[in-house]
C-alpha cells in the first residue's frame, strides 16, 4: 500500500543517499514497464502499490510520480511544461529481491524517473498557506477498516454534492486526499494509526469551501495559516517512450 515510511525505513534511506553522495550506484528495478495512457481521462485517479519489491501506478501524472519517489504531497510540487498535468502512466516495475524495503523501492522509482523522463529537480521553502489536520473536543470518529486491502480515495461532485469515499486509509492518505481537494499542504497532527474506512459527503458552492465544516463530522478539525514549507520544483522532465 502507498503510506508513509516507518522510522526503521526512512533510516534506511538516509543510509542510501549517504552512499550515493559517495559514488555508490543507486538501486534501479531489474524490469520495469512505463506505458503512456492513451485514453486520457480527466476523472481517473492514480491507483497503485508498493509491496515485496514490487512497484504498480495506473493513471499517474508525473507530479503524482514524483509525490510517490519522495514521500511529498503534489500540491508541493511546482514547475514543468504543461503536459504533465495531462498525460497519464503505467509504471509496472520489480526489484530482483521481493524482500527489497519498499523505502528502496521508492528510491529505485527516484533512479526510473531520472532515467526515463529524465526528471531534473531541486527544493526550496517557500511561505504557504498550509492546513494542519488535529482531532476536535472529543476525540475522532473514525470507523476502524475491517478487512485488509489497498488503500484508497475516491472523489465525486453532482453539481453542488461532494462526496469522499476512503477505505483502508491510513491518515497519510486521508492528507493527501486532502491536500489535493484544498489545493494546499496539509500536515497531520491527530496522533492516530491504523486504518479507517469513512464517506464523507456535503453541499457547498465549490468543492472547497466546504471540506473543513464535514471533517468535524468525523472528530477531525482542520486549521489553515501561512507556514515555511518545503517544495520540489521541476527544473525538467521529458516524455518516455513506452517500453
Amino acid at each position: 500500500m502507498l503510506s508513509i515510511m516507518s522510522n526503521k525505513a526512512w533510516a534506511g534511506l538516509v543510509f542510501l543517499t549517504v552512499a550515493f553522495a559517495y559514488g555508490a550506484t543507486p538501486p534501479a528495478f531489474e524490469v520495469a514497464s512505463v506505458k503512456r495512457v492513451r485514453d486520457y481521462s480527466p476523472i481517473a485517479t492514480m491507483d497503485g502499490d508498493i509491496s515485496h519489491g514490487r512497484l504498480i501506478l495506473n493513471n499517474a501524472h508525473i507530479k503524482q510520480m514524483i509525490a510517490v519517489a519522495y514521500e511529498i504531497q503534489s500540491v508541493r510540487i511546482e514547475g514543468g511544461p504543461a503536459w504533465i498535468d495531462s498525460d497519464q502512466f503505467q509504471i509496472v516495475a520489480k526489484a530482483e529481491d521481493p524482500e527489497t524495503p519498499d523505502a528502496q523501492v521508492r528510491v529505485m522509482l527516484r533512479s526510473l524517473l531520472q532515467e526515463r523522463f529524465q526528471l531534473r529537480i531541486h527544493r526550496e521553502t517557500k511561505l504557504l498557506p498550509t492546513y494542519t489536520l488535529r482531532t476536535a473536543p472529543g476525540g475522532a470518529r473514525l470507523e476502524r477498516a475491517q478487512e485488509e486491502g489497498t488503500d484508497r480515495c475516491d472523489r465525486t461532485a453532482d453539481g453542488g454534492k461532494y462526496e469522499l469515499v476512503c477505505l483502508h486509509i491510513q491518515i497519510v492518505t486521508l492528507t493527501n486526499a486532502l491536500a489535493i481537494m484544498l489545493r494546499g499542504p496539509v500536515v497531520d497532527q491527530t496522533g492516530l494509526t491504523g486504518d479507517y474506512d469513512f464517506a464523507l459527503s456535503w453541499e457547498s458552492d465549490d468543492m472547497y469551501s466546504g471540506v473543513p465544516d464535514a471533517m468535524e463530522k468525523f472528530g477531525l478539525k482542520l486549521e489553515m495559516k501561512k507556514a515555511p514549507t518545503e517544495v520540489m520544483v521541476i527544473d525538467g522532465v521529458e516524455r518516455p517512450s513506452d517500453n
